[in-house]
């Protein structure tokens, strides 16, 4: 039970539309690196869900896009983003210090959505490392920001992320209040996808304290809201949830007629991760019920998309699951295979932002250097105009 995959997000709290493809054809278009980068943070929401690696694209495109030295502002969007992509990829340490980076720029611009934002993902990438002290002071300090930010949402964002702190810490009443808590500033926000999440986060708790009466009570809450929502996937995100718990208890045909369900409208939906998501889920279900044959075949189908759609990530865990059931050779050469091709990725990455920088370093150099010649030239002829 414990792989299936909840399809609980907490991290964010904004409505994600299926505006995707426009966004990112209006970044394309955009020559001025300001509305660039405006552009940038909206698709930072958008890829952080949907797909990781072009968070990495395009804050190293904004780092490029600039001849002349970077924009603060500029700057700080593209270490967002690069930030991010390297937390949600493993790489924390590397991540956090381009996140503080942007932290300490957006400090300086006096954006409080924006420096709240840049709290709540410094808090996200010590939770994610159990520092869950740091975490905390950090979703604090999001929230201090938030309620002195224009936008009503940003004064309770970072408390979901807090509750899932305090459930990491053990205080698991704490967390259940806090939740409650966001669950009423959300619904009088009319956030719906935000207390629908935040329903599937209390179900989960409710499953791990088998609670399973107040577990199919949050789920229902969750679907109930996600009804309110215009984007079928926070639907989907439910019906799943309804799925794993009814395996839970052992309502095999509803289990698998549910998980089924969730992988047709991942399909339509469109969102490849979800898609690659939705199988494992589905081959998990045979692989637990010893149907080894099944759940091969829907592991090589999440392999064969997640190849396509280069999500490396997905294939590893697929893999993973899959040695799980089946430990053969074959299997473990392939998942080493995919564990180094990674490993390189991730170095060509990070030669390529060191190549970016070193290249920046000049320019900036150089444009020190010509606007000191500037100021020097004159003095420098004024003084042998006046030495005689």
């Amino acid at each position: 039970m414990k792989h299936f995959l909840f399809f609980i997000f907490i991290f964010t709290l904004y409505n994600c539309d299926l505006y995707g493809q426009s966004v990112i054809q209006s970044y394309k278009k955009e020559t001025n690196v300001i509305s660039k980068s405006k552009i940038a943070l909206e698709l930072w929401e958008y890829y952080s869900r949907y797909h990781l690696d072009s968070l990495n694209s395009i804050g190293l495109d904004l780092l490029e896009s600039q001849q002349k030295p970077i924009d603060p502002f500029c700057k700080a969007v593209a270490y967002r983003l690069l930030g991010c992509y390297d937390v949600r990829y493993g790489e924390i340490n590397k991540g956090l210090k381009l996140l503080e980076s942007s932290k300490s720029i957006f400090l300086n611009l006096g954006d409080e959505k924006l420096i709240s934002e840049a709290y709540n993902e410094i808090g996200i990438a010590y939770l994610l490392l159990g520092d869950h002290e740091t975490a905390r002071l950090h979703f604090e300090h999001s929230l201090s920001h938030g309620r002195n930010s224009e936008i009503k949402a940003m004064s309770y964002m970072a408390e979901i992320n807090l509750a899932k702190t305090e459930l990491k810490a053990g205080e698991i009443a704490l967390s259940q209040m806090l939740t409650e808590h966001y669950i009423r500033q959300a619904i009088d926000d009319q956030k719906h996808e935000s207390v629908a999440n935040a329903y599937s986060f209390l179900g989960q708790i409710a499953i791990d304290k088998n609670q399973m009466k107040r577990a199919e009570y949050c789920f229902t809450k969750q679907l109930e809201s996600s009804m309110l929502c215009d984007a079928p996937f926070i639907k989907t995100r439910a019906i799943n949830n309804q799925a794993i718990l009814a395996f839970i208890r052992s309502e095999y045909e509803k289990s698998i007629h549910l998980f089924l369900e969730v992988l047709e409208q991942r399909k339509l939906q469109g969102f490849q991760l979800y898609t690659c998501e939705a199988f494992m889920n589905v081959a998990n279900f045979y692989f637990e019920t010893a149907d080894m044959i099944n759940g091969a075949l829907y592991i090589d189908s999440c392999l064969v998309l997640a190849e396509q759609h280069h999500l490396l990530l997905a294939q590893i865990e697929a893999i993973e699951l899959s040695i799980e059931f089946d430990e053969t050779p074959k299997l473990k050469n392939k998942l080493a295979l995919l564990r180094q091709k990674r490993k390189q990725l991730i170095d060509q990455n990070n030669n390529k932002r060191k190549s970016l920088t070193v290249k920046k370093n000049k320019a900036e150099n150089s444009t020190h250097y010509i606007m000191l010649s500037l100021l020097i030239i004159p003095i420098l002829l004024w003084w042998l105009y006046t030495k005689d």
